[in-house]
C-alpha cells in the first residue's frame, strides 16, 4: 500500500463507539463516592486529609474523563454515519448512471 491510502473500519469504528458509550455507562452506574467520613475512620487525619483531596479531584478529573470519552465517541460516530451516508450516494449515483446507460443513454 501506498503512503496516503485511507483504510478504515466502519464496523470498528461503530465497535469503538459502543465501547465508549458503555464504558461512559459502566463509570456513571457506580455512582459518586462521596460519603462523608467520621473522625479517626481512616485512623490518622493525615490519612483522612489525603482521602478528602483524592476525592476532590476525581469528582474534577471524572468529569474530563466523561467529556473526552463523549467526545471521541460521538467522532467515531460521526465518522462512520458520514461514510456511511456518502457511500449510499455514490452507490445511488452509480445505479442511476448505469440506468441511463442501459437505456440507450450512449
Amino acid at each position: 500500500m501506498s503512503k496516503g491510502d485511507l483504510v478504515l473500519s466502519l464496523a470498528g469504528l461503530g465497535d469503538l463507539a459502543d465501547l465508549l458509550r458503555s464504558i461512559k455507562k459502566r463509570m456513571d452506574d457506580t455512582g459518586q463516592v462521596d460519603r462523608k467520613l467520621g473522625n479517626g475512620e481512616l485512623g490518622s487525619s493525615s490519612a483522612f486529609d489525603a482521602m478528602d483531596d483524592f476525592m476532590s479531584g476525581w469528582k474534577d478529573g471524572r468529569k474530563e474523563i466523561d467529556a473526552g470519552v463523549d467526545g471521541v465517541a460521538q467522532m467515531a460516530q460521526d465518522i462512520v454515519d458520514e461514510i456511511t451516508k456518502l457511500d449510499l450516494e455514490l452507490r445511488n449515483a452509480l445505479l442511476k448512471h448505469e440506468n441511463k446507460e442501459g437505456k440507450g443513454g450512449k
